[in-house]
């Protein structure tokens, strides 16, 4: 395990605010910045020589003039008139505790923003037998996730959330996607994995919400095309006539595309197509990018 003194001090644990085995307060040194979500590490020696390790993310930054006493304040410390100066703190939201001993940690002990190996330990990427990697922090340092929780060995399910209708967050689903097949986190296990995605939306009730989903379809299935060996398909199920999948792919590469795909069975999916028109677009992507 690497020492902090690895990394520049960047702090002290602020005596003035409670510290507490789960979260505390450090005071920011002059000539360096903390930002939110920047990873720190500290450490304190307890009685009996034991060295207790505290992980934390900042999830606050505050800075105020010590000194000052109401809101004009502010003004009389530029022009000289009130002698006050500029505390500033981050909060710390402790993620890992080593060993598992939990005391708080000491005030005017230093803390240090971490990296590399250190990072990864403060989120518990060093215990993932399987990982794989869905992003980059603000600084440049990779953020895995545990494979496990996505493959089905303990889990199957990620939650992605954000803005509607920006793209984003089929954007970012995507991007896990081809990390997920790019990274080598599959093993041998990728020769045999595929990935199927429903992008399902339900249609207006105007001309010009039906040109504006055309587009969005349109735009989805060249940028899917351009992905690699992948298709595109739309189902269209006007009320009382049987659902096929028609192929939106431009014309160059729909090669084997040309098949009707499928209809609509059973009585509970026609009663949904009667009742609201059901569009949707299905990107069948087949020997994944």
């Amino acid at each position: 395990m690497s020492d902090s003194s690895s990394s520049p001090v960047v702090g002290l644990v602020l005596g003035s605010q409670d510290a507490t085995p789960l979260e505390f307060w450090f005071g920011v040194r002059g000539g360096h910045h903390v930002q939110l979500d920047d990873l720190v590490v500290t450490r304190t020696t307890l009685s009996d020589g034991q060295t207790v390790t505290f992980y934390g993310i900042v999830d606050i930054v505050r800075k105020r003039f010590e000194g000052s006493q109401f809101d004009t304040d502010a003004f009389r410390v530029p022009d000289g008139t009130l002698p006050a100066d500029v505390s500033y703190a981050a909060h710390v939201q402790v993620t890992r505790v080593e060993p598992e001993l939990f005391v708080p940690p000491g005030p005017g002990e230093a803390v240090s923003v971490v990296r590399d190996e250190e990072f990864r330990r403060a989120l518990y990427f060093d215990r993932m037998e399987r990982s794989v990697a869905i992003g980059l922090t603000r600084t440049g340092e990779p953020v895995h996730a545990n494979l496990e929780f996505l493959d089905g060995t303990r889990g199957a399910h990620a939650s992605i959330s954000g803005v509607s209708g920006v793209a984003t967050k089929t954007s970012y689903a995507t991007f896990i996607l081809y990390s997920l097949f790019h990274s080598g986190a599959l093993g041998l296990d990728a020769a045999n994995a595929k990935a199927l995605i429903f992008n399902v939306t339900f249609s207006g009730s105007t001309n010009r919400t039906r040109s504006s989903r055309r587009t969005h379809e349109r735009n989805t299935s060249d940028s899917v095309c351009r992905m690699g060996h992948s298709r595109a398909w739309r189902s269209s199920r006007p009320p009382g006539k049987a659902a096929t999948l028609r192929c939106l792919t431009p014309a160059a590469d729909k090669r084997a595309c040309n098949r009707t795909y499928g209809r609509c069975e059973s009585s509970a999916a026609r009663s949904c197509c009667d009742s609201c028109s059901w569009r949707a677009t299905t990107l069948v992507l087949r020997s994944i990018w």
